[in-house]
């Protein structure tokens, strides 16, 4: 109890301490740049100014966090990319003749903004598209933006008549990264569409994943573990059934073979095979199927009309032989999992790598802009550092935050959120 007691304490200082050190050791670096290359440019200090008020926290911050920002903080976003952006080109204006050599030592600060505007326009909440809602309306579902709580449901007009919103009881087992979105959310009477989106981080790389995911009416009884994924190199199967177009197309994933083969009854692997880009998930009373593209109007019909098939199409012996309790639907839409937990060594290890990278690169453009501007000027190239020791920084900065981008680097992992 003692060495944990202990263990706690020290990393409650790693994080009190560790975190704003390294933020505020960045901000010095970042302001006393210039200095280093024996250059300066006019207007580059206030641009820093604002570059470690506003944008080096949210940058450290988005680094930490894959984030599922809210109405007030992508609006609060917005106005900091603006005021960033008025200050840069103030910045280029004031500098004049300066202009070229200013760009090239804010190019670092020019990258984050045009990183910070691709990161907003990607995690903004799109409008559902005209062939999405079309095709929605068409068939009399209830389209949504994001998805609605219950009583926005049952409040919300529907051609089909009576379709409501509910949920298995059990969280749904799909292969959600952490903190996921969820966007353009369909409603029918037999199933509920959605696209899933989340950041998926490598070190400090990162990718947007999508899920289309179609979950159908929840089952009479909870049932064990099930998952038929697309067999594209995957090469793990639990089961070998009769059909060899089915072998072929998918792996089976589970622990009973007999329960495998009693769920995976001929209709139910006509219906996969039809649809073969689609996973199969059943765990409790959660019947889902999933594919890894955005939700579009051919998706949409497609996985609807696999939910619809699927529906009912459990036997009756099954729930006999290993069905459990009878659930109880919810409205609350949960994702199985625990996700990628984030250690206090890995956010450690990953702002390290952003703020090493970050004064590396900042740098080099400082170095790249004075040598620039002594060449057109036909002055010889004079940092206040030499040469030789500013590129051995440049190299020891660039080797630490490559071990620490790739020693933060996150396993892949099932995700666990609220939407």
């Amino acid at each position: 109890m003692p060495s944990q007691s202990l263990r706690s304490d020290a990393v409650d200082v790693v994080r009190t301490v560790s975190f704003p050190l390294l933020l505020v050791a960045t901000a010095i670096g970042l302001l006393l740049m210039p200095n280093l290359v024996g250059a300066d440019w006019p207007g580059y200090s206030s641009a820093m100014v604002l570059v470690v008020l506003v944008v080096l926290p949210a940058t450290f911050t988005l680094t930490v966090l894959s984030l599922k920002p809210s109405r007030l903080a992508r609006w609060i976003t917005v106005l900091a990319i603006a005021a960033c952006v008025i200050r840069a080109v103030w910045t280029l204006y004031d500098a004049g003749e300066r202009a070229t050599f200013a760009a090239i030592a804010l190019t670092p600060f020019l990258l984050l903004l045009v990183i910070a505007v691709v990161l907003l326009v990607t995690s903004w909440p799109k409008a559902i598209t005209r062939e999405l809602a079309d095709a929605a309306r068409r068939n009399g579902w209830q389209v949504f933006r994001e998805f609605p709580d219950g009583r926005r449901a049952a409040a919300h007009p529907a051609a089909a008549g009576s379709a409501t919103l509910r949920l298995p009881s059990t969280p749904l087992p799909l292969p959600i990264g952490r903190r996921p979105v969820v966007r353009n959310v369909v409603l029918a009477e037999h199933g509920i569409a959605f696209e899933v989106r989340w950041l998926e981080w490598h070190g400090l790389l990162c990718r947007r994943r999508r899920l289309a995911v179609f979950v159908g009416r929840p089952l009479d009884q909870e049932l064990p573990a099930l998952e038929v994924r697309p067999g594209r190199g995957l090469t793990r199967s639990d089961l070998s059934l009769e059909s060899a177009e089915f072998n072929r197309s998918f792996d089976v994933i589970g622990d009973d073979g007999r329960y495998l083969m009693a769920m995976l009854q001929p209709r139910v692997m006509q219906a996969l095979l039809d649809n073969s880009l689609f996973g199969l998930a059943v765990d409790g009373d959660a019947l889902v199927a999933y594919t890894g593209q955005r939700l579009d109007a051919d998706a949409l019909t497609r996985g609807m009309t696999l939910i619809a098939r699927l529906n009912g199409l459990v036997p009756q012996h099954v729930y006999a032989q290993w069905g459990g309790r009878k659930p109880s639907p919810t409205s609350n839409l949960r994702f199985a999992g625990r996700g990628t937990a984030l250690t206090i060594g890995k956010v450690l290890l990953r702002c390290l790598a952003l703020s090493t990278g970050l004064l590396g690169l900042t740098l080099t453009a400082c170095l790249a802009a004075a040598a620039a501007e002594s060449q057109a000027n036909a002055t010889p190239f004079t940092p206040a550092r030499s040469l030789s020791s500013l590129l051995i920084a440049i190299a020891v900065l660039a080797g630490v935050c490559t071990a620490a981008g790739l020693a933060s680097r996150p396993r892949s992992a099932h995700g666990s959120a609220s939407a």
